[in-house]
């Protein structure tokens, strides 16, 4: 009869079966080890999740170490008192845009006139104005500039066949400031 290689229990057929798969495992060790380390009960190599975690931690501290470049000032005015303009690089454009859904829409609409659906719209205008200043800030840090001036945020709708899209455009000229 054969025994668990950790717990040196006799198995039976059942336990042997399960020890095949289980590096010679009886069910309770190696269902021991799946709720300890659910990776391998997946048969996810550890190695392979560190490596992945590893590339992760770095692409979010390269993107941090960007975000702080790019915090740059953004100003809806071509110049300022304390602004010293040394170069205009290139205009800079950036847009965000999520989909309306009509039916739903009109729907929450007719049910609550007031509240409901404006405020759900602000939030969304506010991660739309958000995303687009955003990607303004890393066109202009990829024109080396480290600032933003006239910028000027536009909101349309577009429509295409039955699918409505509310789209935010954000726009300025990238510069170097002193």
């Amino acid at each position: 009869m054969a025994t668990c290689a950790v717990c040196e229990k006799d198995m039976g057929f059942a336990d042997r079966m399960n020890a095949k798969s289980f590096e010679g495992k009886c069910r309770d060790c190696s269902n021991e080890e799946r709720i300890i380390n659910p990776m391998l009960a997946a048969g996810i190599d550890p190695a392979e999740i560190e490596r992945k975690a590893q590339q992760e931690q770095l692409e979010a501290d390269q993107r941090m170490e960007i975000d702080a470049e790019i915090d740059a000032i953004l100003i809806t005015t071509e110049t300022a008192p304390d602004l010293n303009i040394v170069e205009r690089l290139d205009i800079v454009t950036a847009q965000a845009a999520f989909e309306i859904n009509n039916f739903k829409d009109i729907l929450v609409g007719f049910m609550n006139p007031v509240k409901g659906r404006s405020s759900e719209l602000e939030q969304q205008l506010d991660i739309l104005k958000e995303r687009a200043l955003y990607g303004l800030k890393e066109k202009a840090h990829d024109n080396s500039a480290n600032a933003g001036v006239a910028i000027d945020i536009d909101i349309s709708t577009v429509t295409i066949g039955q699918i409505s899209m509310l789209m935010l455009v954000a726009s300025g000229t990238a510069v170097v400031i002193e």
